[in-house]
């Protein structure tokens, strides 16, 4: 038997002098990196106990209010009003679309899901773009 190989050195390492991971790194020790990440907790606690009626496109909250994603948005500002409104937005549609995961579920409830939350977001996401050019006046 020879010598084991070492199958990755630390020289060849994808992190070794990797421009990407190194700004990342940066960015995550920064103040704004900081703050995404309190608020990333936050809402992942906040979501625990919240599940979806992915057919109606409601977000069922622990008190039973069932809520669409921008009332889901607005929800939350209230309890933290220090969390910028788009990054509320953003972790809800990532939690929807690839961090609900309910008990139980069959892999064809799981495939199910996937396409009512793929069209409820791509929906929702249009309809903002939408509003948001409405919402531009000839001077701006």
């Amino acid at each position: 038997m020879g010598k084991p190989r070492n199958e990755h050195p630390d020289d060849e390492s994808i992190f070794a002098n990797n421009p990407f991971i190194e700004s990342f790194f940066e960015w995550m020790d920064s103040p704004e990196g900081e703050k995404h990440l309190e608020i990333y907790d936050v809402l992942s606690k906040l979501l625990e106990d919240v599940h979806l009626d992915a057919r109606e496109r409601k977000v069922i909250w622990p008190d039973a209010e069932r809520l669409d994603i921008e009332q889901s948005v607005q929800r939350i500002q209230k309890l933290y009003r220090n969390f910028p409104r788009d990054e509320i937005e953003e972790f809800m549609i990532d939690w929807i679309d690839m961090g609900y995961e309910p008990e139980n579920y069959s892999p064809q409830q799981f495939n199910e899901l996937d396409r009512l939350t793929e069209r409820w977001i791509a929906d929702h996401l249009r309809k903002a773009k939408t509003s948001k050019k409405r919402t531009r006046t000839r001077h701006s």
